[in-house]
């Protein structure tokens, strides 16, 4: 592992003062490819940097400690205590369980049917109000370690729980049922899909090559009997028009487009040039009661 790490992006305001995190909100967003955060000031209800790394090659959750502390090297500020902190757990081992029927004794076992035993992992759950359903996964030790060494009050909540919630607070008695949302990651790929305005199906698909990424969502859609001519597709995460898997999918879905700001935040002008659509759930797990 290299003795420095580089942001691929980084965006900060001229506002932004070191001095000042414990008046600031950072959410984080870690996987085995990268780790992304924003900085939000309640203030002035405006997020004001976003910083994004990508790592040389695929980590494991033990390589963690020493990339933080990387990243410390460069920013002492990082691990500065802040007003409120969110870290989003990115992995593909959760799994969703209505309320009324979660018990969170069993629960090594609801996740235990789904997904292989995983070592040096905790099994921990999120509890999602608005859908009425409880996220059990797998959660790093070495990780959660490290992230409440560096902040104490932090959340550390699954990815797909923020982007559940998120969308179930934006979308909230908006639902069309012939829309369906992708958040794509780089190697996998969650699906959300509302009907009657209730979480219908939420699932997370592996995917290798663009023919793999094309199958697994359309034979999810036709599992849902959404037809390609007339399902309103709305895109998140690692893509944009010119990515291949997105030129593969266009040619059977009409209805394509990127998920748009969130009207209730203000976002600071030195993000004018970042695709936000690619970092929707880190910047709306804010609004998420998680």
């Amino acid at each position: 592992m290299p003795l420095s790490i580089k942001p691929y992006i980084s965006y900060l305001d001229k506002s932004f003062k070191e001095s000042h995190t414990r008046s600031y909100i950072m959410a984080m967003q870690i996987n085995m490819h990268g780790l992304t955060f924003s900085i939000y000031n309640p203030d002035k209800n405006k997020f004001i940097g976003l910083q994004h790394y990508l790592f040389d090659e695929k980590k494991t959750p033990t390589d963690f400690p020493l990339l933080f502390d990387l990243v410390l090297n460069e920013y002492p500020w990082f691990a500065y205590p802040f007003m409120d902190f969110y870290c989003l757990i990115q992995n593909s081992f959760s799994t969703l369980i209505p309320l009324p029927l979660f018990n969170k004794q069993h629960k090594n076992l609801y996740l235990g049917f789904n997904h292989p035993f995983q070592e040096d992992h905790r099994i921990v759950y999120d509890e999602l109000k608005n859908t009425g359903s409880a996220n059990v996964y797998y959660l790093a030790n070495p990780l959660a370690e490290k992230v409440k060494e560096f902040w104490p009050n932090a959340r550390i909540v699954h990815y797909s729980s923020a982007l559940i919630e998120s969308l179930t607070v934006n979308f909230k008695n908006k639902f069309d049922e012939n829309s369906l949302f992708l958040d794509v990651h780089e190697e996998s790929f969650d699906l959300v899909y509302f009907k009657e305005n209730r979480l219908f199906y939420a699932n997370n698909f592996l995917y290798h090559t663009k023919e793999d990424f094309a199958y697994f969502l359309l034979s999810a859609m036709e599992q849902l009997t959404l037809n390609p001519e007339e399902v309103r597709l709305i895109l998140m995460g690692k893509i944009d028009k010119n990515d291949e898997n997105y030129q593969l999918i266009s040619q059977y879905i009409r209805k394509i487009e990127f998920i748009g700001d969130n009207k209730n935040f203000h976002y600071s002008y030195v993000l004018d040039d970042l695709r936000r659509h690619n970092y929707y759930t880190l910047f709306n797990v804010l609004q998420c009661e998680l």
